[in-house]
Order: structure tokens, then sequence, then C-alpha cells
């Protein structure tokens, strides 16, 4: 008898790769917006673990860094209303997770840098 694919199943493992990979996104950006980490050392990080490709979902982000106009220091926050729009939107995703210091430390980002 042969076995049937467990759609069930995989369905509950791509949901979670997703919900991970949110995460990793939303966490990562704000780390290297708020200057606690950049994404060159998440890289270099991830590059010394063993294991498969799907390990570097650790160091997705929510910005292009390989845009023409990435800055380590502040990522493609060249132009006002993309800067804003990602700062609001990591200020609603914790503010949704109840992590008020982090909403806290963006606010503070955002006033120093308007």
């Amino acid at each position: 008898m042969e076995e049937e694919f467990n759609w069930d199943l995989f369905e509950t493992d791509q949901n979670e790769f997703n919900e991970r990979m949110t995460r990793a996104a939303f966490e990562n950006t704000y780390l290297i917006l708020t200057g606690k980490a950049t994404y060159e050392s998440m890289l270099e990080r991830e590059s010394m673990q063993t294991g498969s490709i799907d390990q570097y979902v650790n160091t997705s982000v929510l910005f292009n860094p390989m845009s023409d106009n990435y800055s380590p220091k502040f990522p493609h926050l060249h132009n006002q209303v993309d800067r804003d729009e990602l700062i609001d939107t990591l200020i609603a995703y914790y503010t949704e997770s109840e992590e008020y210091e982090k909403c806290s430390d963006l606010v503070k980002l955002k006033k120093t840098l308007c």
C-alpha cells in the first residue's frame, strides 16, 4: 500500500516557516535601524552556522540591502516616505505583539530622523 502525501502537515510546516520568516524580518530590521546590529554581521553570523540554505531566513529584512541606495547605518531610509512607512510598519507590528519597549525605541528614532 502506497503512503499518501500529508497536505495538512505540509501546510502547517509552510505556515510555521512563513511566521518564522516574518518574525525574523521584523526583528532584523528593528536591530539594524536601532543600531544594535548590521546586516553584514547578521550574514556573517549565519554563514558560520552549519545546515541547509533555509537557515538564511534568519537574515531576512524589510528593505532591500542590495539597493544602490543602501546605507549600512540607516538602510534604505533616504526617502522620507519610505522611512516613515517602514518605521510605522514596525511600530504597528510590535504594538500588536505587545512589545512596547521596541515601539518606544522606534518612536524615538522616528523623532530624531525628522
